[in-house]
């Protein structure tokens, strides 16, 4: 079994999947593309890892994403402590001319100022029991750090004109590239080899291969497996739910 700890390869799965229906291995290939497309689907929602890592900024504030980037969990800079502190979203950012090296003076207009020019300050929406402070950790009266947007279409961050740094951390989720030695955790196991069973006979005509029954039944079967998989990989922690409860008595207490 290529077992790595706790994941398994997705080879195994395919393999798993060609024993127990008796086919031949002449059909590993599609099959193999079958659970790759299963990875994707799963990984997104459960147990992909986020990759985090510290990219350079461009001379027009724009940073380059990542070729595996599919999406983001966090944008932002270090503090002492090692921490991440994150940017602000600002859709109002615009995409426009961001290949360009010419795009911060082709995207500002100094006649105009903005509520970050009047207080130089991020996010005061965070009510701390006394007053307004800042969010994500940013200690009251800190320098306003920036803002940001992400331009898929070319594949940058877009940073506000008041960036000052020269790099930016980016944790994100990775998509993973065909061909590859991929593992899951050994609680997506079943989950996968449904899957790979529901999606060989999806679209085959019924006089060919599988009734609408076997077809639905195997549907069934995948999503059944997939919501097992989902609470065994992530199980309730009863210390976490003590630790909870603790909480909201103290919240009661003091309301």
């Amino acid at each position: 079994m290529g077992q790595n700890r706790q994941w398994i390869s997705l080879d195994e799965c395919v393999n798993a999947y060609i024993d127990e229906a008796e086919l031949s291995n002449h059909k590993y290939f599609k099959l193999w593309n079958l659970a790759f497309r299963g990875l994707n689907e799963m990984g997104m929602d459960s147990f992909f890892a986020v990759k985090s890592v510290k990219l350079p900024v461009n001379a027009n504030l724009t940073v380059t994403l990542p070729e595996d980037y599919v999406n983001y969990t966090k944008v932002g800079v270090l503090n002492q402590q090692g921490e991440i502190i994150p940017l602000g979203v600002n859709s109002k950012l615009t995409s426009a001319f961001d290949l360009q090296p010419t795009r911060l003076e082709q995207t500002q207009d100094d006649t105009i100022l903005t509520e970050y020019d009047q207080s130089g300050f991020w996010w005061y929406n965070y009510w701390n029991g006394y007053g307004m402070s800042n969010l994500y950790g940013v200690p009251s009266g800190a320098p306003f750090i920036g803002s940001f947007k992400i331009d898929n279409a070319n594949g940058v961050i877009v940073l506000s004109q008041h960036f000052m740094y020269d790099y930016v951390m980016l944790e994100y989720v990775p998509s993973p590239k065909p061909g590859q030695e991929y593992f899951i955790p050994i609680q997506f196991m079943e989950a996968i080899i449904a899957y790979i069973a529901w999606k060989d006979i999806r679209y085959t005509p019924t006089n060919r291969k599988g009734s609408i029954s076997d077809k639905q039944l195997r549907e069934h079967t995948y999503y059944n497996e997939l919501r097992k998989a989902k609470a065994r990989y992530d199980p309730i922690n009863l210390s976490d739910l003590y630790e909870w409860n603790l909480i909201n008595q103290r919240m009661v207490v003091k309301g």
